[in-house]
Parts: structure tokens; C-alpha cells; sequence
């Protein structure tokens, strides 16, 4: 079930937040207390099964403890909080692969290394090897700066720390569990783990990605119930990077995932100043008023570039290197029927839109409205090769149902398109054409739609199937993204899609209206 809703993080650093009053031995290895605490964590954006046993507490716990942010030993105002519960049960599940997406300062590499620590030490021969995919000097500072210190100031006994460059790792004595922090890929191959965990899995590039896996999949095949964590920030990239991969892979049920994010939906002007991006931020970062607090993330907002910005404490990567698709094909199907589109009657009352090919290949008109449980309903009215058609086509739309025609203001073709309409004396259509803020709007509108399953359309209609399937994300200004088509493939009509965008975007927008009701075309 999924539910949807640093350079690093430093383990052991200590903030200035209030001290709060601190768990005992006995409230979170208790069920009703673990639970009491992770309920108060914010709800991810999307999260898989939780499953919480008492092994697993106190495997965690175990590991806080060596970490000194649990037990007599914990550091001030270090406790565990409620998100790295979150993160604990989910890995709990049991799912072999997972991505664990969290925002800077909120505890993400604490917790996976905390779980991989009390589970080498709690079971035989548990081995875990953690792998930070941007460097591995990065890694062996973790180790050699945050764990090390910890552990030896922690009380913890019955290990032994090995420190040689290359071979950093913590063996458990009574258990032969061992947890290694390593320098390359290449110390992966040949090995066998029950857990590995990829760090900054959202950072490295595609060549890494494949040769990575490559060489850590095997690792696992001889150890039953193992588990490989793809973690991180948001990347400058989606396509070709691991953790997006991953995190696509959660959403669709088929990896444990726990993911804290800003909607992926959201536009220039929702970022655009601290006071617009505020509530959003406070409803995604789960480590804000425990690890961080709202003041230090405005500074980094101020002080940081945008897109840096919403990657590392927002969630949301970026477009960089490729192009990205906005629709799940089988959610839209899903809300696809077999009824024949072509014997359909709008409502009393709806909106259309059209839109061309920037190229001139084809023109689509689009119907939208809102059925009785508020679904997006998209009807193809026509479809045209090349533009000359469209004139004609629009006139005869507007003579018959007698409905407003809404257009892209800014696209060249459709204001030709209109000349052309206004240039038959005979006919008077009403336009209402959109400017670059509403057909951004519109963009983020169906695919917000389609994602929450809340649509509906005639699974006959091909070529609006076809736009829908082959849309990408494309960039308009620092945040914004408009519906597009891929680089390579300029020729890909996603024109129905277009025009539906700004059609529902339209009937959300207008007040209803008391009028005659045109006849429908037979």
C-alpha cells in the first residue's frame, strides 16, 4: 500500500532548537509510544506500508543510542524524532528496494545509518555496507568525523572500529554484524550485504547509476530478506537518476518509499518569494522546528539560487539534461471508458479551447467540463491536419453550441488561426484568449487531475491518448514548466492535450451562466 499525499546532513551536530522532553528506554521500545511519536511526524508526500515490531524498535534504538542521540548518554537536545520513525518502519516492511527522499537537516542519513548499526549488532553476520555516490572521501569524513566519535563517547560495548583508509567499517563482536563505509564501487563487487545503503543517491550521474547497480544487486542475491536504500535530496535531474527512478518505482507500489516534498505541480509565482513559499515549506520539511528551524531555512532561501533551493529543501528536481513525462499512463486509463465518444452530449454547461501545432501540423479542439462527482471530463471534438481547416471548424463549433473559444494569447499560430476566423464577416466567435500565467495554470491543473485519478474520457479517443502518453515537462522560467514535447521528437502532437488544459481550466474559472442551450452536432 503506498500512501500519497547534504552537501550532507552533519549526524551529530547539534541544534539550537528548545529542549524537549526526552524518551525514555521505556516509551518508544513500548509500541504505543513508538506509535504515539510517529504520529506526530508531518504525513510524507508519499509513504509505503509501516510496520513496527519490537525487534525492529530496538534495533533502531540501539543505534540512536550509539549515535548518542537516544539513552543516558544522548547528546543535549538530541532525541529521535518522529520522521525517522517514518523512515524505520517503512524499511520494516521488508521491501527489497526503497528510496527515502527528505529535505536537508532532517535527520535522513542519522536514520539509516542508526537502523544499519542496530541491526549488525542485534543479528548474525548482518552486514551493511553504506556507499555515498558522490565521493567516497565524503563518506569516510562521515565516518571518521560523526560515527566514530559517537560511538566511543557512547557507552556501547563489544566493538571494534577500524580506521585504514579503505577499510572503514564496525564490527560487532557476539554477532559478526559488521557495518563498512565504502570508498568505491569496486568495493562492493565480490561481496554480500543485507543492507546497503546508496547516500546522495540523487547526485550522481547516469554512468555511475548504472555501474553502481551493477555491482550492488549481486551483492544481495544470497542473503534472503535483503535490502538496498536509495536516499538523498532532490537531483538536477529525473531522467537516468537513481533516486528518481526509485522514488517512480514507490509511487507506483513497487518499493518501500518515504518521500517529503513540495507538490510536484508548482509554479514560478508559488516560489517566488519567501511569504508565497512559506506555508509549503512548513508542510513538506519535516525537520523544521526540531532540527532546523523556519528563520535558517528563509536564510538559505534568500541566500541560496532558486532551483538549488527547492532541490535541497523543497524536494523537487530538476528538468537539467532531459525531459520528463507528466502523466502515469495508467492512471489515465483508468479513468478511461468504452463508450463510444462520438454520440456524446456536453452539459448545459462546459468550455473549449484549441490549440495548434507549433509547426502547423494539426490543430485540436477540446471540450472540458466537470461531471456530477467532479471529475475532469476531456471530450476531442476535431482534430485537423495542418491549420487550414481550423478556421472553418471553429466557426461551425461556435454556431452550434455557441460557447466561448479559448486560446494561448501568446502562441503565433493560434493568433493566426483567430485572424483567419475574424476574417469571416459572416461569423462573429467570441475568443477568450489566455496569457502565459493561465496556460501554466492550466498545465499544472490536468496534470493534478490525472495523478489524483479524478478524470474522465473516452478511451476511443486516441489521439488524445496519444498527447497525453508523449506530453513532457517543459521549462518556463526558473520553476515554471508548460506542457511539450519531447527534443527529439518536435513532430509529436500533444495539441489535445493543450487544448484540454486551458478548456477545464476555463470551466473552473467561469461562472455558470443562465442561456439558451445550442443544439449538439449530430
Amino acid at each position: 500500500m503506498v500512501t500519497t499525499n547534504d552537501p550532507h546532513d552533519h549526524l551529530l551536530s547539534e541544534v539550537a532548537t528548545p529542549p524537549a522532553t526526552a524518551h525514555t528506554v521505556a516509551s518508544l521500545s513500548d509500541r504505543g509510544g513508538w506509535l504515539a511519536l510517529r504520529a506526530r511526524a508531518l504525513a510524507p508526500r508519499c509513504v509505503s506500508e509501516l510496520v513496527t515490531t519490537a525487534e525492529d524498535r530496538h534495533e533502531f534504538l540501539r543505534g540512536a543510542t550509539m549515535l548518542r542521540f537516544y539513552g543516558d548518554r544522548a547528546m543535549q537536545n538530541r532525541e529521535p524524532k518522529a520522521q525517522q520513525l517514518v523512515v524505520v518502519d517503512a524499511l520494516a516492511a521488508g521491501a527489497s528496494r526503497n528510496a527515502v527522499l527528505l529535505p536537508r537537516r532532517s535527520a535522513k542519513s542519522t536514520t539509516l545509518i542508526a537502523t544499519g548499526l542496530g541491526r549488525a549488532e542485534a543479528r548474525e553476520d548482518y552486514r551493511v555496507g553504506v556507499l555515498t555516490m558522490t565521493t567516497g572521501k565524503a563518506g569516510r569524513s562521515r565516518f571518521l568525523k560523526d560515527v566514530v566519535p559517537a560511538l566511543e563517547r557512547s557507552g556501547v560495548e563489544g566493538y571494534h572500529v577500524v580506521r585504514a583508509a579503505g577499510q572503514e567499517r564496525v564490527l560487532f563482536e557476539e554477532s559478526g554484524g559488521s557495518v563498512a563505509w565504502l570508498s568505491t564501487i569496486d568495493d562492493l563487487r565480490g561481496e554480500a550485504f543485507d543492507l546497503i545503503v546508496l547516500d546522495e543517491a540523487g547526485e550522481a550521474d547516469r554512468q555511475k547509476v548504472e555501474d553502481t547497480l551493477a555491482a550492488a544487486l549481486p551483492t544481495l542475491d544470497t542473503r534472503p530478506g535483503a535490502q538496498i536504500v536509495a536516499a538523498g535530496t532532490a537531483g538536477k535531474y529525473r531522467g537516468g537518476n537513481l533516486l528518481w527512478d526509485w522514488l517512480e518505482l514507490g509511487r507506483k507500489g513497487r518499493a518501500g518509499i518515504v518521500e517529503y516534498a513540495l507538490p510536484d505541480d508548482v509554479q514560478d509565482e508559488d516560489v517566488h518569494t519567501w511569504e508565497a513559499i512559506e506555508a509549503s515549506i512548513l508542510a513538506a520539511h519535516p525537520g523544521i522546528g526540531t532540527l532546523t528551524t523556519a528563520e535558517q531555512v528563509r536564510g538559505n532561501y534568500e541566500t541560496l539560487p532558486r532551483e538549488v533551493f527547492l532541490r535541497e529543501y523543497g524536494g523537487l528536481f530538476g528538468d537539467e539534461g532531459g525531459a520528463t513525462a507528466l502523466f502515469d499512463p495508467l492512471k489515465w486509463a483508468r479513468g478511461g471508458t468504452d463508450d463510444d465518444p462520438s454520440v456524446v452530449t456536453p452539459p448545459e454547461r462546459w468550455s473549449l479551447a484549441f490549440a495548434p501545432h507549433p509547426d502547423q501540423l494539426a490543430v485540436s479542439i477540446v471540450a472540458a467540463w466537470r461531471d456530477e462527482d467532479g471529475r475532469a471530463v476531456a471530450l476531442l471534438l476535431d482534430r485537423i491536419q495542418g491549420i487550414d481547416g481550423a478556421a472553418p471548424a471553429l466557426a461551425r463549433l461556435w454556431r452550434k453550441y455557441r460557447v466561448p473559444v479559448v486560446y494561448d494569447g501568446g502562441n503565433q499560430v493560434a493568433q493566426l488561426i483567430r485572424e483567419k476566423v475574424d476574417g469571416n464577416r459572416s461569423v462573429r466567435v467570441k475568443f477568450e484568449p489566455y496569457r502565459f500565467p493561465d496556460v501554466k495554470r492550466a498545465a499544472s491543473l490536468i496534470v493534478d487531475e490525472v495523478d489524483r485519478e479524478n478524470v474522465r474520457h473516452w478511451s476511443r479517443q486516441v489521439e488524445l491518448n496519444e498527447a497525453i502518453h508523449k506530453a513532457v515537462r517543459r521549462k518556463a522560467g526558473d520553476r515554471g514548466w508548460l506542457l511539450g514535447r519531447h527534443p527529439k521528437q518536435p513532430d509529436d502532437d500533444i495539441t489535445p492535450a493543450e487544448a484540454w488544459a486551458m478548456a477545464l481550466l476555463h470551466y473552473d474559472t467561469t461562472k455558470p451562466k443562465r442561456r439558451a442551450r445550442g443544439r449538439v452536432a449530430s
